[in-house]
């Protein structure tokens, strides 16, 4: 057993052979003692780690933990290297004990001579050098910095949002498989039991699952930003009174067959006011104005040829459920006529 590699004993592991478990640790000890080296190295540290009382072979043992805490994890079918999957929770076990004694233990940092206390500036240099300040002394080895929480937080919402789009099946699979609901990863052979599947149909609903998380966060979500971004910009150029838009959100369709011959959208102008109706005839190519959407005719009746002129160039296309449109009017050519010729004078 002791000829297998990381990712087989890992997979013993996870079977439950707890000798898999002991030869895994074991083989990997010396990966646990160089980052716990290069901690105790770290000359900022040093005092850092001894006025807490954490030792090199406390760093040594948490490492191991956050070494066994990584089996259940790992997912040998992503192509990823054990090691390389369990270097971050090793480090993150060390940093974790030495922020759990770091809690516990007060610091003096300086005292005059009347024993009291003098103010410290953080960006002060220690011992007259310009390789140190007592910020590097006193920060958190574990402390994170405001992007990086900013982007931990936005890939969590992503991610969140990509999961709440998957059919119900593949939601629930991931909320259990990868630890979402209880904060726990199980591994395929406990997952397979628990819905009751064999285990090569586990592997399948997962396939299946991830490939539609993937689609969510590198299609889906992304396009889903753009159209808020659009609207967003759209409704800040309507404000501004450079552009026209006209919302549409379809109501109802006659169909013959598998055409569509009438529609009827409610329409919105300049994303205020009050919602009208029009309907479009695809056969004979008339429009109806059912109900105004602004107190002016003209203008209410040019809103809706916009969306008219939609219908007659994409009358072969899918009709969407909503869309905005946008355009500009003869006041917004006129102004933009007159910036030129200023501009050119």
């Amino acid at each position: 057993m002791k000829d297998l590699t990381n990712e087989q004993l890992c997979k013993l592991a996870q079977a439950g052979d707890k000798q898999a478990v002991s030869l895994l640790i074991e083989a990997n000890l010396p990966f646990v003692r160089k980052v716990a080296n290069q901690i105790v190295g770290n000359p900022v540290r040093q005092e850092h780690l001894s006025a807490c009382g954490v030792g090199f072979d406390d760093l040594v043992q948490a490492g191991s933990i956050g070494l066994w805490r990584a089996i259940d994890g790992y997912r040998q079918f992503e192509e990823i290297q054990f090691l390389t999957y369990a270097a971050p929770a090793v480090k993150r076990s060390m940093s974790d004990l030495i922020r759990q004694y770091s809690r516990d233990t007060v610091w003096q940092l300086r005292h005059d001579k009347a024993n009291a206390w003098k103010i410290i500036y953080l960006d002060e240099d220690l011992d007259d050098t310009e390789d140190d300040t007592v910020e590097t002394l006193i920060s958190s080895p574990c402390a994170k910095l405001p992007e990086q929480i900013y982007i931990e937080q936005e890939t969590a919402a992503e991610l969140h949002e990509a999961m709440d789009a998957l059919p119900d099946r593949e939601n629930v699979y991931v909320q259990y498989r990868f630890g979402f609901a209880d904060g726990k990863d199980h591994p395929l052979t406990e997952t397979a039991q628990y819905f009751h599947l064999t285990e090569s149909r586990t592997k399948s609903v997962e396939h299946s699952a991830l490939k539609l998380l993937r689609h969510e966060l590198l299609i889906e979500i992304p396009e889903r930003a753009y159209a808020r971004a659009e609207d967003r910009l759209t409704k800040v150029l309507v404000a501004a009174g450079e552009l026209h838009a006209v919302e549409l959100r379809l109501k109802s369709q006659r169909k013959r067959g598998r055409k569509i011959t009438a529609v009827v959208y409610e329409y919105l102008a300049d994303c205020g006011g009050k919602w009208g109706a029009l309907s479009y005839n695809f056969k004979d190519d008339t429009t109806e104005i059912l109900l105004l959407a602004e107190w002016d005719t003209i203008l209410s009746h040019r809103f809706a040829m916009r969306a008219v002129e939609h219908f007659r160039i994409h009358h072969n296309d899918k009709l969407p459920d909503k869309i905005v449109l946008t355009f500009i009017g003869p006041e917004q050519r006129s102004r933009r006529y007159d910036n030129k010729f200023e501009a050119g004078n």
